[in-house]
């Protein structure tokens, strides 16, 4: 959602705004941006998180659970398919 508005944004300061405007909407933007990123951030921690486990569970890394999964060497576990969403 804070890239819609960003895109939004970004179209009213292309328009031509007055000084004060313009710094409104620039740090408008600034906020959204790290607001999306600290979402991408908190998400990716997730990601990791939940890698881990899987990697705990299954003795094997993810970077090799990934190698022998494309090559259909792990079965149809609902677990591996979730672990392969993560991974990927």
């Amino acid at each position: 959602m804070a890239i819609e508005y960003a895109k939004i944004l970004g179209r009213y300061i292309s328009e031509g705004l007055s000084e004060n405007e313009e710094v409104f909407i620039k740090e408008t933007l600034k906020k959204l941006i790290d607001q999306e990123i600290d979402m991408l951030e908190k998400e990716k921690e997730r990601y990791k998180k939940e890698m881990e486990i899987f990697e705990e569970k299954n003795s094997l890394k993810s970077e090799e659970f990934v190698k022998k999964f494309d090559r259909g060497k792990m079965g149809d576990d609902l677990d591996f398919f979730e672990w392969y969403a993560f991974a990927r």
